[in-house]
């Protein structure tokens, strides 16, 4: 299963941008996302109290999870390399746009 996730941390900002490059990215890789998880929260929130947290928890082996970059996933590098560690554990990949 291919998950697009996309966050913001304010109301002022827009999912569109991430969504848009997400979709351009699926196109030229001939793929297709089958759910989208988006959400407005702070990336200092604990993963655990965001979506994201929820999303990771009934991901299964071999599903990828496409961000438009690393940032998304966290605030910092401890809480993001934190959510890579559990993907690379469970064998779940992350994709990133921006950062190849």
């Amino acid at each position: 299963m291919i998950y697009g996730y996309i966050r913001v941390s304010t109301d002022k900002q827009t999912i569109e941008n991430q969504r848009y490059e997400i979709i351009k990215f699926c196109e030229r890789q001939v793929l297709a996302v089958d759910k989208w998880i988006e959400e407005t929260i702070s990336g200092a929130k604990n993963v655990e109290d965001r979506k994201l947290g929820k999303l990771l928890k009934r991901m299964k082996k071999e599903d990828v999870l496409i961000c438009s970059e690393l940032s998304r996933l966290g605030r910092n590098l401890l809480m993001i390399m934190g959510v890579l560690n559990e993907c690379m554990n469970r064998d779940i990949q992350v994709w990133t746009i921006k950062d190849n």
